[in-house]
Parts: C-alpha cells; structure tokens; sequence
C-alpha cells in the first residue's frame, strides 16, 4: 500500500540524513516523483493522510494537548521546511510500533 510505502520513506529520511537533505528543499510534486525513482510509491494524498494521522497522534496523545491552533506542536512548525519538521518533531516522536499501528489504522478505515 502506498501508506506503508510513504512510511517506509519517513523513517528512510529519518535513518539517513543524507536522504532528508536531498529532499528537504523538494516541493510536494517533486519529493513524490523522485522518491518513486528510488523505490518508494505514494501520493500526494497518501502523505496528507499519514502526516495528519502521525500529528494528531503527537497532540493528542504524546503532548496531551487540544487538537487546535494552539497545540505546542503548530509552533515547532514555523520557519521550518515541512519535511525536516515531519521528520524531526513528527516521526522521530514515535516508536516504529507505533508508527506501524497508525498506518495500520489509516488502512482499515
């Protein structure tokens, strides 16, 4: 499934800074289509998806916080490229238990 492979590109990025760096400053369109000349293959709604599900799970559940604009995790956001923060403050928050069971929900919804 294209969740599990938008995943499986996370925690690459997230393994290998030299993966994050070459995507980093990569627009949506463009990390899709490179990450699949490298084997991975996902939409750009499967990454809204799996950043949403993994963002609430860090709000809601890790920072006990209010699912609104408020929540601690908005401000780590700001003036930071989007898949450094994803990688940095969303993913790197989880373990690979836990990264594996939310996709595991996304899927059987």
């Amino acid at each position: 499934m294209s969740h599990e492979s938008f995943l499986a590109f996370l925690i690459a990025a997230r393994d290998d800074r030299s993966l994050l760096a070459r995507y980093d400053g990569r627009n949506l369109a463009q990390i899709v289509f490179h990450a699949r000349n490298e084997g991975y293959d996902f939409t750009p709604e499967d990454v809204a998806l799996v950043v949403g599900a993994l963002e609430a799970n860090v709000i809601l559940t890790k920072d006990k916080s209010i699912y609104d604009g408020t929540a601690p995790l908005w401000r780590r956001m700001w003036g930071r490229k989007h898949l450094d923060y994803v990688v940095k403050e969303v993913v790197q928050r989880h373990t690979h238990e836990e990264l594996c069971d939310i996709i595991g929900s996304i899927v059987h919804e």
